[in-house]
């Protein structure tokens, strides 16, 4: 594969934000701490290996000098999260996640049974996935033991290894990983649903299930158990129950930090910034001509309909959209080459920054768009 670098797109003209554009930016910004920092926080949903445009985003929001705070996603979304609440810089995630090689994901396939092709394609037929599933007695095409293997090792560089050490790297900063209990029938958000199985459950339970309370759970297995792309990778395990994709309950989980106290909402203190990928081939209207068909649109159907019908008029103003449709690529193409990753990733950037320099973006606007009046709390 052809090493990417992001440096090289960076160069290109017109791409970055310039002084003045800053400038017009973070005047619409609410005020800086005492240290002169500016603060954010982000939800990013899930997409597969196309949230490498969140890279481009991030890369957008590093040259306004944004600090993240409270990062939440699903899936792909969920890696984007976790890595970016380690101590690693901008720079270092591109080096690490710009020329990572996502085929070796797919290096442990569970069954010599399993005579899928290219698996940009393998969710488009269904039908074949599922018989040689059936065949072969499996629960999903692919191990996920060597993603979990690169992020603990990416997430170890970054300082990263359970849910407590998040706060060790920045006060204050949280982490919350959105998976899909199939046993239960339930939406989990780890750590906090651990919290709650702590009074349930008897501390052995606890250590069978590999963490002695909610804050020592591993980040690395709880964004494994969040990309379990279900029939694609095998389903992830929480004790007894199985766990697979969260995009399955929420892939765009924006509602994840709008706390209310009691009966008086909360004002926020920063913005929250939704990051969430487009494909208008995918958005577009499904053709159902045969039961197979059916079948591919209740998967797809499944992935997106619950978040679009929770997002409010409110939400407008936050959710950054990256059309990724002219990128061609698809949930599970782990192929991905450098000229793909290239294309995601300057629309990231590209489609971010044209998010902060439209007139309707203000903090101003934010607090209004979400029931508030000019102020925030301190």
């Amino acid at each position: 594969m052809t090493k990417w670098y992001p440096q090289q797109i960076l160069q290109e003209a017109g791409l970055r934000i310039s002084e003045a554009q800053k400038a017009t930016i973070l005047s619409k910004f609410p005020p800086p701490d005492e240290s002169g920092q500016i603060y954010a926080d982000g939800v990013f949903e899930g997409g597969g290996v196309r949230g490498v445009a969140f890279l481009g985003a991030l890369r957008c929001c590093s040259d306004l000098g944004i600090q993240w705070r409270k990062l939440a996603g699903t899936s792909a979304g969920a890696i984007t999260a976790a890595v970016l609440a380690t101590d690693l810089s901008i720079d270092d995630l591109e080096e690490l996640l710009g020329q990572l090689d996502y085929s070796i994901f797919l290096t442990k396939k569970n069954s010599p049974l399993i005579l899928n092709g290219d698996p940009a394609d393998d969710l488009q037929s269904p039908v074949w996935t599922l018989l040689f599933l059936t065949v072969s007695r499996q629960m999903g095409e692919y191990s996920s033991v060597p993603f979990r293997l690169w992020l603990e090792e990416t997430l170890s560089q970054g300082k990263l290894r359970t849910f407590a050490d998040v706060k060790k790297i920045l006060k204050d900063r949280e982490l919350k990983v959105v998976i899909s209990n199939l046993s239960r029938g339930e939406m989990l958000v780890i750590p906090d649903d651990l919290h709650r199985r702590e009074s349930a459950d008897s501390p052995a339970m606890h250590e069978e299930l590999g963490y002695r309370n909610a804050e020592d759970f591993s980040v690395a297995e709880a964004v494994r158990l969040s990309m379990s792309i279900p029939l694609f990778f095998e389903p992830g395990k929480l004790g007894e129950d199985l766990i697979v994709d969260g995009g399955i309950l929420s892939n765009f989980p924006l509602w994840i930090y709008d706390r209310q106290s009691g009966s008086t909402p909360i004002p926020p203190r920063w913005f929250t910034f939704g990051f969430r990928l487009v494909d208008t081939g995918i958005e577009s209207q499904i053709k159902i001509q045969h039961p197979v068909s059916i079948l591919s649109a209740m998967f797809t159907t499944m992935m997106r309909a619950r978040d679009r019908y929770h997002q409010r008029e409110m939400d407008k103003g936050r959710v950054i959209n990256i059309d990724v449709t002219e990128a061609g690529v698809t949930t599970t193409d782990f192929n991905l080459d450098s000229q793909q990753k290239a294309q995601l990733y300057r629309l990231g950037y590209l489609q971010t920054k044209r998010f902060f320099l439209s007139p309707n973006f203000s903090w101003e606007k934010h607090l209004k768009a979400r029931g508030f009046g000019g102020e925030s709390s301190s």
